[in-house]
């Protein structure tokens, strides 16, 4: 539940575990409780959890604005008066209301070190990893998880962004990945290669599908994810949908009425 991870840093499982979550949130504390980075909705045991490492935070960092990020955003804040910080792209969020708003390169401090804001659009177009260049650490919410892949879902999920953010990290100075889910990733270069591959290989099993005829999301869907469980076909459905939105925007694909789909 409570780990340390390095000189000030420590990480708090959520006790919110699921099929999207895996064990849990990851809720980052550095500075002995300074600066908390996400917050998942704080039940009577995550407020536990989380005031027993920082009781009294001053700020509260998210990563994107996904309810199992910024589910506790506003309870943290009513109880400690920390400040909430989030990508400017969601400052009218619904009952954030945040107190600073962040863009990409912005930095803020925290005991003898420093976070800064990579836009990570994609997985959610205001998503922020947030780097520290002297440990060479990135948190990187759900841009890069430990476990499984991440979801792209339309209309705000872009897979075109999404691998642009990819490409952005790969060419940070990366010694370790601490994710929003699972646990922290010390071969950051060969995980962000793998996600990378993996996307590549999905958009050519899509591609291909539609060539050879196959023209809704549900039939691809079970042609490429064989033995999905049954919980995360949504997931995979908007995956692919968001896959066949990169594939139409390059003329790869054409899309026709009652979302059906064929070569272009």
């Amino acid at each position: 539940m409570r780990r340390t991870l390095g000189p000030g840093i420590e990480v708090i499982l959520a006790p919110n575990p699921g099929l999207m979550t895996w064990p849990g949130t990851n809720q980052y504390v550095l500075g002995g409780g300074e600066v908390v980075v996400d917050a998942a909705a704080l039940d009577e045991e995550n407020a536990r959890r989380l005031h027993g490492a920082a009781p009294r935070p001053a700020r509260l960092v998210l990563t994107h604005i996904h309810p199992d990020h910024v589910g506790g955003a506003g309870t943290l804040r009513e109880r400690t008066g920390a400040r909430v910080a989030v990508h400017a792209s969601r400052a009218a969020f619904p009952g954030l209301a945040p107190d600073d708003l962040i863009d990409d390169g912005d930095e803020i401090a925290w005991g003898d070190g420093r976070l800064r804001a990579v836009h990570t659009p994609g997985h959610e177009s205001g998503h922020v990893c947030w780097y520290d260049p002297e440990r060479r650490w990135l948190l990187t919410g759900d841009t890069i998880l430990s476990t499984g892949t991440t979801v792209i879902a339309p209309p705000d999920g872009d897979m075109g962004a999404y691998l642009a953010s990819l490409e952005r990290l790969r060419a940070l100075d990366l010694v370790r990945l601490l994710p929003g889910h699972g646990d922290p990733i010390e071969r950051p270069y060969e995980v962000i290669d793998e996600y990378l591959s993996h996307r590549r290989l999905r958009e050519a099993q899509i591609a291909d599908g539609v060539a050879a005829g196959i023209d809704t999301i549900p039939v691809l869907v079970e042609r490429i994810y064989v033995g999905l469980h049954q919980g995360l076909v949504w997931a995979a459905q908007r995956t692919v949908r968001a896959h066949l939105d990169k594939l139409v925007a390059e003329g790869v694909v054409v899309e026709e009425a009652d979302e059906r789909f064929r070569r272009g």
